[in-house]
């Protein structure tokens, strides 16, 4: 059985032995990630507990935001010279950002 669906049927918050006993990390280390808040645990004085739907959700959530974009791997760059899809400033005509200490040409009319 996965750890995310014993997470979730869970029904009451796990404790710090509870929850290192079945990631099979020491408690100690449970409980760093706690005071780091990098898994959601709620503190009532001194006595650590996870709400085990909610770390799951956590873990899920991670997962999605970590995974790799596939978009690159869909449309890979056509092979050849770098030059021939590279955009180059002059691309970019009006749009480009004006070069500090080059000054612009007027025209006869004195329009820049």
């Amino acid at each position: 059985m996965s750890i995310l669906k014993v997470l979730r049927e869970k029904n009451e918050p796990l404790t710090v032995a509870e929850l290192a006993a079945l990631l099979r990390v020491a408690e100690d280390t449970v409980q760093r990630w706690a005071r780091q808040r990098q898994i959601p645990a709620i503190r009532i004085g001194d006595v650590i507990r996870i709400d085990g739907a909610m770390l799951a959700d956590r873990i899920e959530l991670e997962e999605v935001a970590n995974r790799p974009s596939a978009a690159r791997f869909l449309h890979p760059r056509a092979l050849g010279n770098p030059a021939e899809y590279q955009m180059l400033r002059a691309d970019l005509g009006d749009l480009a950002p004006k070069e500090p200490g080059v000054s612009e040409k007027k025209s006869e009319d004195g329009a820049l």
